[in-house]
C-alpha cells in the first residue's frame, strides 16, 4: 500500500494554548451546529468535548496514525500567546516536549518548531531547536499578527535557511479572534522572492483563497513553493469538484513532487476521519470527469513527496 506521511498536524494540551482559543473551540462548535439546526450546550462542548483533543503525551496521536494507516506524521504547537493571551505552558517549552516526543518515536515522528517571531530572542530559540534539538522544519503562525516579510520573521528564516530545513506557513482565511489578513498567500511573495531556495510550504491550498496561491506559484515557478491540502476534509465532501479543481491546478503550477498530504487534525478527526479523508483524496484517481489524476500522482501527494523533502527516503 502507498507510504501514507502527514506533513500537518498538532499535539494539543489544556495548558499549551490560551483560553481565549478554546472558547473560540466552543464558539464554533455551537454555532455550525446552530446552522444545522442543533441545540447543543456550550458548557457540555467545554467540560465534555474538549478534553477528547488534548493530547500531551502523543498517545493518541499514535493510537489514529495506526488505526488510519498512517506511516509517518509531522506534528508541531501553536504559539498564539502574544495574540490571545499566554497559556500557562510557554512555547518554548512545548517546542521541547515536542522535540522529545519524536526522539522517543523518530521512525513515525517529525517535529517542526514554532514561535510568534515578535517574541525577545525568537530566532535564539529557533536556533537552538534547529540546532541542539534537531527539530525538522520551522512553522509558522502569521495569523497570530504577523507577515511572513515582517524583518522579525525573516530572522527566523534565516535560521530556517542555514539549518536547510523547509518552513511550512498557514495561509487562507481563520476564524476569529485570530486575523485573516497577514495569512493571505500574496504576502509570500517577498518571501520567494528573497529566499528562492529554502522550501516553502503554504499549509492549506489557502482555503478560500486558493486562487489567489494559484497566481502566486504560477508567477513564481523559479521558488521552492510547496502546497499542503490539510484542511479540506469538508469542503472536499461538500465541494469535491471545486477540490479537485483546486488540487489540479495547484499541482499543474507547483509541480506534482510539491503537493503534500495533510489533516490539521486534531481538529478534524471528529467530525471527519483520517479514514474518510484518504478514502476521499485517493478516489481523485477514479474521477469519471476532468480534472482527473494519475495513480502516481496522488501516491506521491499521500507520501512520496513529503518523505523527499524531509530526507526520509534515504
Amino acid at each position: 500500500m502507498t507510504r501514507v506521511v502527514d506533513i500537518h498536524s498538532h499535539l494539543w494540551a489544556e495548558d499549551w494554548l490560551p483560553e481565549r482559543f478554546w472558547d473560540a473551540f466552543v464558539d464554533i462548535a455551537v454555532r455550525e451546529n446552530e446552522k444545522k439546526g442543533n441545540s447543543v450546550d456550550p458548557e457540555r462542548i467545554r467540560e465534555s468535548y474538549l478534553p477528547t483533543y488534548w493530547d500531551p503525551t502523543g498517545n493518541k496521536l499514535l493510537e489514529r496514525m495506526d488505526e488510519a494507516d498512517i506511516d509517518h506524521q509531522v506534528v508541531f504547537g501553536v504559539d498564539f500567546g502574544l495574540a490571545l493571551g499566554e497559556p500557562d505552558t510557554p512555547i518554548q517549552e512545548v517546542n521541547r516536549l515536542m522535540a522529545e516526543f519524536r526522539d522517543d518515536h523518530s521512525d513515525r515522528i517529525s517535529t517542526f518548531a514554532t514561535i510568534d517571531p515578535r517574541r525577545p530572542d525568537a530566532a535564539k530559540h529557533i536556533e537552538t531547536a534547529l540546532g541542539e534539538w534537531k527539530m525538522d522544519g520551522l512553522k509558522l503562525h502569521p495569523t497570530a499578527g504577523f507577515y511572513h516579510h515582517d524583518k522579525e520573521t525573516y530572522r527566523l528564516l534565516e535560521v530556517a535557511q542555514r539549518h536547510d530545513v523547509p518552513v511550512l506557513t498557514d495561509t487562507g482565511p481563520v476564524f476569529a479572534p485570530l486575523y485573516s489578513k497577514y495569512s493571505h498567500p500574496t504576502n509570500l511573495d517577498e518571501v520567494l522572492s528573497d529566499f528562492p531556495d529554502l522550501p516553502i510550504i503554504a499549509a492549506h491550498m489557502s482555503f478560500e483563497w486558493w486562487r489567489d496561491l494559484l497566481a502566486v506559484a504560477r508567477s513564481k515557478v523559479n521558488a521552492q513553493l510547496h502546497i499542503d491540502i490539510s484542511g479540506w476534509q469538508e469542503r472536499c465532501k461538500e465541494r469535491p469538484d471545486e477540490f479537485a479543481t483546486a488540487v489540479r491546478q495547484l499541482m499543474d503550477a507547483v509541480g506534482g513532487d510539491r503537493m503534500h498530504f495533510g489533516t490539521d487534525d486534531p481538529a478534524f478527526d471528529p467530525v471527519h476521519p483520517k479514514e474518510e479523508w484518504l478514502e476521499n483524496i485517493r478516489g481523485l484517481t477514479t474521477r469519471e470527469k476532468a480534472p482527473r489524476f494519475e495513480n502516481e500522482e496522488i501516491e506521491h501527494l499521500l507520501g512520496k513527496n513529503t518523505d523527499h523533502l524531509l530526507g526520509l527516503d534515504g
